[in-house]
């Protein structure tokens, strides 16, 4: 990995002490303007050579932000941590390709405005619930980053605060060392081994991710999982449901505080980038049509017939956990729960009072 930094960190101590951090690396001053233009001007795949590079900078935006979710259709209501954008992980999927400007990862500092930001909005809510993964991954780069260790401290001291950290890696050493209260939520993606095979590219095995979920239930922390995106082919109903069997064997159901269902979709753009990048992948076969809040979705019965099979394999085990599922409108909720919270609000009050219970017995 090469390490590029903006010259202005050089006048703060912190900075120096974060250069410092990744001397391994021979980290270099540039102008981030400059770096853009040279990967953009001699890569072929600059998306690709980005995963290569990281970039810190000093970052005058809020760390700290709602999920900005879909019009029509039902969120959380998670809050996000905007620490590291861009992901070293090549998933044929990934929105970032479409969503991120810049081709390479960036590490926002100083993180000291995060922790403030977060400890400012945490007396105003009832549960807080943020995340980290959705801009990148949050382990993935650890523990060269050296966030996860600040961030587990954090939150320890917090009783209505809880950080999740999504991750499609094994990477737990820095969570297995940690001996303070486990107040945060380790989270893994799931999905069959063709998918993490032929989609997933340089991630973890499933079978890696799930032994580290236990290794970190072991230690004490609450886990979930999020089947999303749920991709379609032939086949798919027999490896999700094993997929759901070795889960179950591996880890004590009991100790998922939540699990997430969400089908394939994309903004239209991203399409064009997938082609482009992957010119031989099979993923944009199915049939993905647009929806109303224009993003290429499987039409409803389908995305129906995909949630009530999961929940169907799921609840064959004690799980004491949340399942719900991510931006989908009140009529498939009702077609798939036979209820449905009334808008996001009403999903993230849900949310908050069995993670407010779940905690208080954990």
């Amino acid at each position: 990995m090469e390490v590029f930094y903006e010259p202005i960190l050089e006048s703060f101590p912190w900075g120096k002490e974060t250069i410092e951090r990744f001397s391994t690396f021979n980290p270099l001053p540039k102008e981030k303007e400059e770096l853009e233009r040279e990967i953009f001007l001699q890569a072929d795949d600059p998306i690709k050579r980005g995963k290569e590079v990281l970039y810190l900078r000093f970052y005058k935006g809020q760390f700290f932000k709602r999920c900005p979710g879909t019009k029509g259709y039902i969120c959380c209501g998670y809050w996000v941590g905007n620490i590291l954008e861009g992901c070293p992980f090549d998933c044929t999927y990934c929105v970032l390709q479409a969503y991120l400007n810049t081709p390479f990862m960036v590490l926002n500092l100083p993180w000291s405005k995060f922790f403030e930001e977060v400890t400012e909005k945490i007396d105003t809510q009832w549960v807080l619930r943020l995340g980290t993964g959705e801009l990148s991954d949050s382990l993935a780069l650890e523990p060269f980053l050296g966030f996860v260790e600040e961030a587990l401290s954090f939150f320890e001291g917090f009783e209505k605060g809880v950080l999740e950290l999504k991750t499609k890696s094994s990477n737990v050493d820095v969570l297995l060392k940690f001996r303070g209260k486990k107040r945060s939520v380790i989270a893994w993606s799931l999905a069959p081994r063709i998918i993490q095979k032929e989609q997933e590219l340089g991630t973890s095995p499933i079978e890696e991710r799930i032994r580290a979920a236990r290794l970190c239930q072991e230690a004490g922390y609450p886990v979930a999982f999020h089947f999303d995106p749920i991709i379609l082919y032939p086949g798919w109903e027999k490896d999700y449901q094993k997929l759901i069997e070795e889960l179950f064997r591996t880890i004590d159901p009991k100790g998922v505080i939540w699990i997430s269902l969400g089908t394939f979709r994309l903004p239209r753009p991203l399409s064009g980038i997938i082609r482009k990048r992957f010119p031989q992948n099979w993923i944009l076969t199915g049939e993905l049509l647009p929806a109303e809040d224009g993003k290429l979705r499987y039409l409803k019965p389908l995305r129906v017939k995909v949630y009530k099979k999961m929940l169907s394999w799921l609840k064959e085990y004690p799980m004491r956990g949340f399942i719900y599922l991510c931006m989908e409108r009140k009529d498939v909720w009702r077609a798939v729960f036979g209820m449905s919270p009334k808008d996001t609000q009403g999903l993230k009050e849900l949310l908050e009072t069995h993670t407010q219970e779940f905690l208080r017995k954990w």
